[in-house]
């Protein structure tokens, strides 16, 4: 989930490995690089200032393994003690580069959204190289296809009123899922069938995601160009990705049509994808699509890359307020914490 924020860190490290022996091993696969990543400390995120009080109020039961072909198959259930009837669910997507990352790096928010009133379904899925596009896609079918399995276990979730959210790859993820319900042509290319009931899918939220595959090492020169050209690589499977059709396809800026769900799209302007997210929401308005936005101008300072899981923060509770608000719009519910 703040894999991307970790690799920013650790570029003068990198640099120091980047010998041409090195440098000749990664031109062969971009695994060496992805297990030095997933070797780098992941310093976490800040936690609500009422994170120990809001766990109190919020049941969660963790490691639900939901059926698939691909490993990391597991969920987090999450929904406030005292829900009496059907909450909307939300159904999240961690972030982590598309190589790494774990559902608990997402687990204070999801214990926070429980708390305003929201069943969260927060859920694992095998990374790349080991699982390569589309792999993340066909587990969320499977996800969605076990909500109402999980809904007889949890009479807390309501399926027929469906979030789906994620963040950083996540995000990307979450994006092209949503359009693979909505678009039946990209679910033709993408040989995956829509899984989510007609009617049931409320509204999106993406987080600091990139939405052009294609121009996901646009802007980024040297060391950090490379990095993202390895993790393409390593999610797509060709080395010379960036203007394959499969790039295309994963680009969900040219996927989107007019059933694309009500979405709210946020990201930081430092480090991160604020382009992407900003060339999807004018490609969403042109086409009716209800879309919120929060983003953030050079005068309020650096707001980095997942700024809004540091919950400790203005922006993250203010991006936190704007969501809820915007799910209110929705869903129709929203409640104060506590």
């Amino acid at each position: 989930m703040a894999l991307l924020r970790r690799l920013w860190r650790s570029l003068a490290g990198l640099a120091i490995l980047g010998s041409l022996v090195i440098r000749t091993v990664l031109q062969r696969s971009p695994m060496p690089l992805v297990r030095w990543l997933r070797s780098q400390p992941d310093p976490g995120c800040a936690k609500h200032p009422e994170s120990a009080a809001i766990r109190k109020r919020v049941a969660a039961h963790k490691d639900i393994r939901y059926p698939s072909a691909y490993n990391s198959n597991e969920v987090d259930v999450y929904y406030p003690k005292d829900a009496r009837e059907k909450l909307p669910t939300i159904l999240w997507v961690h972030g982590g580069s598309f190589v790494a990352g774990d559902k608990s790096g997402t687990a204070d928010w999801c214990a926070v959204m429980a708390d305003r009133g929201y069943a969260v379904v927060s859920m694992n899925y095998e990374v790349a190289p080991e699982a390569r596009y589309p792999a993340p896609l066909r587990q969320m079918s499977e996800v969605a296809a076990y909500l109402a399995m999980l809904a007889d276990r949890f009479p807390a979730l309501d399926p027929e009123r469906l979030i789906i959210g994620g963040d950083s790859a996540g995000a990307q993820i979450v994006s092209q899922f949503v359009a693979i319900q909505t678009n039946p042509e990209l679910a033709r290319l993408s040989g995956i069938r829509p899984t989510v009931p007609e009617g049931t899918l409320r509204a999106a939220v993406l987080y600091c995601g990139p939405y052009n595959v294609e121009r996901l090492a646009d802007g980024a020169g040297g060391l950090r160009g490379w990095l993202m050209r390895q993790l393409g690589w390593a999610y797509l499977g060709e080395r010379k990705w960036s203007s394959s059709a499969i790039a295309r396809q994963a680009s969900t800026v040219h996927q989107v049509s007019d059933r694309f769900p009500p979405v709210f799209i946020t990201d930081g302007n430092t480090g991160s994808f604020e382009a992407h997210g900003l060339e999807l929401a004018e490609k969403l308005r042109s086409l009716g699509v209800a879309v919120d936005t929060l983003f953030f101008d050079a005068a309020a300072g650096a707001v980095p890359h997942e700024y809004q899981f540091q919950l400790d923060t203005p922006e993250a509770l203010r991006c936190l307020e704007r969501t809820l608000d915007f799910l209110e719009g929705c869903v129709g519910t929203k409640r104060e914490a506590g």
